[in-house]
């Protein structure tokens, strides 16, 4: 293994060095950035029958997630030489498209009911987790996605699936992954809610081979970024959402987590990774210090932000124009003014 992730402070750490070692741009500090984007859909399935004609290529009419992961693989020596440093990849995805009758019935996890491991999604994980490693990339695994959870038994689970992940991606020797345990949690007592989420938290820490652990930490929705809870206080980065923040407001909410007790007692990365096409908001996680994460949903989604309306254009016809990142299916190269817009921004603000 090559590449090895570690925290300094509030800096992120590349095999013991700064990342963008040195880094100014426009007088702002770059060095100790994880600058990101959100390819979700990078391990995707649907075990669903009735749901899985949605997601073929329309050069073969057919759905291939092995296609999909190397397409992936493909594309990130590309995504490194731009500057970028990591990608999140989810071991359920995330919202591929949103009209309900899809939206509640697609089935794509890398969990069983039990909790236990389903092997073939792991051995895309590998290959993604290999190749990052290779070129210097971290990726960040989110282990849950709200709507598949709801296909667990029950919380003991959600427990071994916590653990049987960790124990993988430790047990494999990779040490270029950090953990976003569950996307945007929201208040709550459920296990995987705010005020109960830090018990999945503390195992990951407590799970360590070899001396290593996996930093960790758990995604806030955008509409709240201090739900209640001991989360706040055991996470080794904090991972807020911008999705719906306009720039100023963004600004202002990154700053008020500076201020805050929790942050000033033990100040830690800042970790945005997931935010919307509008590299303003980039250009402001980066004034204020914090790592920010593109993303692009694509047409043919059915959803809407109230910044971009995906829903203006049906999905594209050729495989050469799909649009997006988290739509399947999905053309992993930089192919839109939108990709192109935000890869050619981060190749200027990292020097690359």
């Amino acid at each position: 293994m090559t590449t090895e992730i570690s925290i300094q402070g509030t800096d992120f750490y590349i095999n013991g060095k700064p990342t963008y070692q040195g880094r100014y741009h426009e007088g702002r500090r770059i060095e100790g950035l994880l600058l990101n984007s959100r390819m979700v859909q990078a391990i995707f399935d649907d075990a669903n029958p009735n749901t899985i004609d949605k997601w073929c290529y329309p050069d073969t009419n057919l759905w291939d997630p092995d296609r999909n992961t190397t397409e992936f693989c493909a594309a990130l020596p590309t995504y490194r030489e731009h500057g970028l440093l990591a990608v999140t990849v989810g071991l359920q995805g995330g919202g591929p498209i949103y009209s309900s009758e899809i939206y509640k019935n697609y089935r794509n996890s890398a969990f069983n009911w039990d909790g236990t491991l389903k092997s073939h999604y792991f051995e895309r994980l590998k290959q993604i987790l290999s190749t990052a490693d290779e070129i210097g990339m971290v990726v960040i695994v989110n282990y849950f996605y709200w709507q598949m959870n709801k296909h667990f038994l029950n919380d003991a689970a959600i427990r071994k699936a916590t653990r049987l992940a960790t124990e993988w991606i430790l047990g494999n020797g990779f040490r270029n992954v950090i953990v976003d345990v569950n996307n945007e949690i929201h208040p709550g007592e459920s296990l995987l809610e705010s005020k109960n989420i830090h018990q999945l938290i503390e195992m990951i820490q407590s799970t360590s081979l070899a001396g290593w652990q996996l930093p960790v930490g758990t995604s806030i929705h955008p509409w709240n970024h201090n739900p209640p809870g001991k989360w706040s206080t055991v996470v080794d980065f904090f991972m807020p959402h911008g999705n719906d923040s306009y720039p100023e407001k963004l600004r202002q909410e990154l700053r008020t987590l500076k201020e805050s007790d929790i942050y000033q007692k033990y100040p830690r990365p800042i970790l945005i990774n997931e935010d919307s096409i509008d590299i303003q908001n980039l250009d402001v996680a980066v004034d204020e210090g914090a790592s920010w994460g593109f993303y692009s949903q694509g047409f043919g989604s059915d959803y809407q932000d109230f910044r971009w309306n995906w829903k203006m254009r049906q999905r594209e016809k050729t495989y050469e124009k799909l649009s997006g990142f988290q739509t399947p299916p999905i053309n992993w190269q930089i192919n839109t003014d939108f990709k192109r817009s935000f890869f050619n921004r981060v190749k200027t603000i990292s020097g690359s």
